[in-house]
């Protein structure tokens, strides 16, 4: 286990651009390709190691360069949405406190995912949600379990929530779906967390070998859209069922079908 401090004095040794994007291997468990590193135009320096076995992951801020703060005045800084950001819940508590929590997961077929410590999940008893974090700990969407909004973001999740130590991605609109998938080692969740792939999800998606992205049926022209955005071997998959209800049977099925069991326009490599 690295002390954050460790951290600090190998990460900074690390030279990295503001905006830039760097997926290296892992300074720390020598993970081949797990390690990522991102200056922010706000100041910050965000690094994650996607090996399930490594602990490394955190941030720093350093405070905006005369750049980026003339632009952030400008109004031209956009790591950050313009709606308003939650907080983070400071008081959570396990999810095995909760009985309907624990049921939810398993409906969503997201909780093999949890014990197998590929995401942090945790309970928020003020608002009765279900918390999935992202790798770093500096955003999570919470799931309602009871009145109000059924999802809610805090904090930066600007990335996605990814899910899983596979360098094959499969790209999906929400965090339980990415759960679900991350049930078979051969493959990443990587949570949009909506239906479109911003600049910085992006950057974030380069560490990847493959890319499977995976809409439902309706949003089958969107995928094909999202698919131009991306570079490498990308393939795309449409469901009628969605991935949280699947099997690991049934979504190993669904990426691996043949040209005859798809439509071949729908797929781009």
């Amino acid at each position: 286990m690295f002390s954050y401090r460790d951290q600090i004095e190998i990460i900074e040794r690390i030279k990295i651009r503001e905006g830039e994007h760097k997926t290296l291997d892992c300074p720390f468990c020598g993970g081949s390709k797990k390690f990522t590193i991102d200056r922010l135009n706000d100041g910050r320096l965000v690094w994650n190691c996607f090996r399930a076995s490594c602990n490394v992951r955190g941030s720093k801020s350093y405070g905006r360069s005369i750049t980026a703060a003339k632009a952030y005045v400008a109004g031209a800084d956009q790591s950050r949405p313009t709606s308003k950001v939650l907080p983070l819940p400071e008081l959570t508590t396990r999810v095995e406190n909760r009985e309907d929590a624990i049921s939810y997961l398993r409906s969503v077929n997201s909780l093999d995912a949890y014990e197998a410590g590929l995401i942090d999940i945790r309970y928020d008893p003020k608002t009765k949600r279900v918390l999935f974090y992202n790798s770093d700990k500096t955003g999570a969407v919470g799931r309602a379990l009871g009145s109000g909004p059924k999802w809610l973001s805090y904090g930066d999740t600007s990335t996605g929530i990814h899910v899983g130590g596979s360098n094959i991605a499969v790209v999906v609109e929400d965090v339980a779906s990415a759960c679900s998938v991350s049930r078979n080692i051969k493959y990443t969740g990587v949570a949009l967390l909506g239906t479109n792939i911003t600049s910085t999800i992006k950057n974030a998606l380069l560490m990847y070998k493959e890319l499977y992205i995976v809409l439902d049926n309706d949003a089958s022209r969107k995928s094909v859209a999202l698919s131009k955005k991306l570079r490498g071997s990308v393939f795309i998959r449409v469901t009628e069922k969605d991935l949280k209800e699947l099997s690991i049977k049934e979504i190993a099925d669904l990426l691996t079908a043949t040209p005859k069991q798809r439509k071949p326009s729908l797929e781009k490599k």
